[in-house]
């Protein structure tokens, strides 16, 4: 029997702002291709958690009292740093992964790599000490079923299209149109996102006529799209958003309903 393929899925949320972000929040699953979820993981970054100052600057920072009541019922770990980055080695091998996956990549990347730094010093940016390929599953997304026509379509009747008059491509509304839950609200922590990021790349997995590219794209893969939704615009192939459309929230679509990737279908 063949091994099967497992995939590391790691969000982070960070603080520091966006050019060097220290992440306080590393969430996370180890998934298969049939979207079975092997393990969770939740954890809170104790040297960073614990300074109010860096804090204070922290990205969703209205969220932090919901944050501390899912410390206090055991939903996150407070760990530090280095425990974290033993046990994120430890899952690697145990399931030897594929490859380490994360939606907007980069992004992580430099939150885990700066986080190493400023702990340990400088030039020591090495958080993970394993060869494993590292996925952009937002790449994965803008390269395959987001780039479609019939995504870009969906995007303007549903008023996903950004103030410069580009579809979005976050993982909150790619989610959205894979699942055709369009009031689904990311929580925005990491492990919960990291689940649905997980349920995303499984339905990248199964594409066939437009298999995705993982590679991480320089500046942002949300420009393939954004080409394709222009051009359809010129050619005036959109649909008008109604106006009276709005994103309406409902309990079984918010970020506590998603469990598993088994049921997602791909809508290209």
């Amino acid at each position: 029997m063949a091994e099967v393929r497992k995939y590391l899925v790691v969000d982070t949320e960070t603080t520091g702002g966006f050019g060097n972000p220290l992440a306080y929040d590393v969430g996370g699953v180890v998934v298969d291709a049939s979207g079975y979820i092997w393990e969770r993981f939740h954890w809170a970054v104790l040297e960073v958690i614990g300074n109010p100052a860096l804090m204070a600057t922290a990205f969703y920072a209205e969220k932090m009292p919901l944050y501390w009541e899912e410390v206090s019922n055991g939903n996150i770990q407070p760990l530090h740093f280095s425990d974290i980055l033993r046990r994120l080695t430890g899952l690697v091998d145990f399931h030897n992964i594929t490859a380490i996956a994360a939606y907007n990549a980069s992004f992580d990347l430099r939150s885990m790599s700066g986080t190493t730094e400023w702990l340990f010093g400088d030039g020591n940016r090495n958080w993970m000490n394993r060869d494993v390929p590292i996925w952009d599953v937002w790449a994965g997304a803008c390269t395959s079923v987001l780039n479609t026509d019939k995504f870009c379509k969906w995007a303007a009747a549903n008023g996903e299209v950004s103030d410069k008059g580009n579809p979005r491509t976050s993982a909150e509304v790619c989610f959205r149109y894979i699942t055709g839950q369009t009031g689904f609200c990311e929580e925005h922590t990491g492990g919960r996102d990291a689940e649905i990021e997980a349920a995303i790349l499984v339905a990248l997995l199964r594409c066939r006529k437009n298999p995705p590219k993982f590679d991480i794209v320089p500046g942002g893969p949300w420009r393939i799209p954004a080409k394709r939704y222009k051009s359809l615009a010129a050619e005036g192939k959109l649909p008008k958003l109604n106006p009276k459309y709005a994103v309406i929230k409902t309990e079984e679509e918010g970020p506590h309903h998603y469990k598993d990737a088994r049921h997602i279908n791909r809508m290209g």
